[in-house]
């Protein structure tokens, strides 16, 4: 007896879409990454403004920067800031709020995981209220390295990529700013002086950030109809961090 042939056709298999490169994966530090970092940094600045004088950045900018921005274009957290300067009176305000009338205020940009970056935001701000009885990181910049890391074991609502982000943040402008000796600071971000190219990259990156006084987080003036500008998609803070040794566990 013959038997009969399946008719049934057999799904072809369907290839996994591979995700997209991050744009902030960490570089290795050689030569060719330094020097292509410092075009890309150029590219970024082109748009912004140079102010008045040259100011101290905000640590807590970067820290809601990178809490909307993370893995994505740094247009998509600097109009996140925006937005939220805008609707609060202050981050006073903003800490009183509840995660979903963030996400109400976010939602048109597509931000992955919204809502879990909005309550994450407001929980951070609170958390820095209540250990400093103010909105504010700036005391940061002159602790120990030892009082950074009990504040920060002190703030887990504040998860790895807003601390390394916020540290290397602190680390890379001490470097570029500072009148000490900076060689532990480098050696610490794996970019020793005597490695070739270090030199050329701290010397070009602070004559280029002078100016401002601080690495901008931003890559354009503020939007003014709503639109994040993704182009280009990384400011000259968060070109500079790729540089910084990857956070443990990524």
């Amino acid at each position: 007896m013959a038997v009969k042939k399946s008719t049934k056709k057999k799904k072809a298999r369907t290839k996994k879409a591979k995700a997209p490169p991050d744009i902030r994966a960490h570089l290795a530090p050689t030569p060719a990454n330094l020097e292509a970092t410092i075009e890309a940094i150029k590219a970024s600045l082109v748009a912004l403004t140079v102010p008045p004088e040259p100011t101290p950045g905000d640590l807590v900018e970067a820290m809601l920067h990178i809490t909307f921005g993370e893995g994505i274009a740094c247009g998509i957290g600097q109009e996140c800031v925006r937005r939220i300067e805008q609707e609060f009176v202050d981050l006073n305000e903003f800490r009183l709020t509840e995660g979903f009338e963030i996400e109400r205020l976010l939602r048109d940009l597509e931000i992955p995981r919204l809502f879990e970056r909005s309550v994450r935001a407001r929980e951070s701000i609170a958390e820095v209220y209540n250990d400093q009885n103010a909105v504010t990181l700036e005391f940061l910049r002159e602790a120990s390295v030892t009082d950074r890391n009990m504040f920060f074991q002190r703030m887990p609502v504040l998860k790895t990529p807003a601390t390394h982000f916020i540290v290397s943040i602190m680390t890379f402008e001490e470097i570029l700013f500072s009148d000490r000796s900076t060689l532990r600071l480098q050696q610490r971000l794996g970019l020793d002086p005597k490695d070739k190219g270090v030199n050329e990259f701290f010397g070009e990156l602070k004559q280029l950030i002078a100016p401002y006084g601080h690495l901008p987080l931003a890559v354009g003036p503020a939007s003014t109809d709503g639109n994040p500008l993704i182009d280009p998609p990384l400011s000259a803070a968060s070109l500079t961090m790729r540089l910084a040794p990857a956070p443990k566990g990524k």
